[in-house]
């Protein structure tokens, strides 16, 4: 049955051709209500685990983690396409020359189509934005 609206899946799918799966990443990044710039104990958004997915670990590196994910998810699923999901605890708490170095490590992957990035809004200012909308992330044509 065809939808009254166009879902993200069904953009994605349309787009490239397939279905395009979400890989949790966990880059090592911690949170103003938890390093002390604002708070210790956290808060109501993250668990003690930063919200990431069961399967991340913290202790690799972002290519290894990509690199096991997908493989994970095309020998179980045959999967194609993936967006790379920074998704443990605040994934802008960090200068904006960190972020870069830390997000460049998607590019490598040609099956990734896409970046997401968890993050509060008052940990975005228009530096941090203006890397996010670039265009130092796009490998191919749109």
């Amino acid at each position: 049955m065809k939808k009254p609206y166009n879902d993200y899946n069904s953009y994605l799918k349309r787009t490239h051709g397939t279905k395009v799966y979400k890989i949790g990443l966990d880059a090592g990044f911690s949170c103003p209500n938890r390093d002390g710039t604002v708070g210790l104990d956290g808060c109501i958004y993250c668990n003690d685990r930063g919200s990431r997915s069961s399967y991340t670990d913290p202790v690799k590196s972002i290519a290894e983690q990509l690199s096991s994910r997908i493989d994970y998810l095309k020998n179980n699923f045959g999967a194609e396409k993936f967006i790379a999901y920074f998704q443990a605890f605040t994934n802008t708490h960090a200068p904006v020359r960190k972020l870069k170095s830390i997000y460049d490590n998607v590019l490598p992957f040609d099956d990734i189509v896409g970046i997401s990035i968890g993050t509060r809004p008052d940990c975005v200012d228009d530096e941090k934005m203006d890397l996010i909308g670039s265009n130092i992330f796009i490998q191919g044509p749109l």
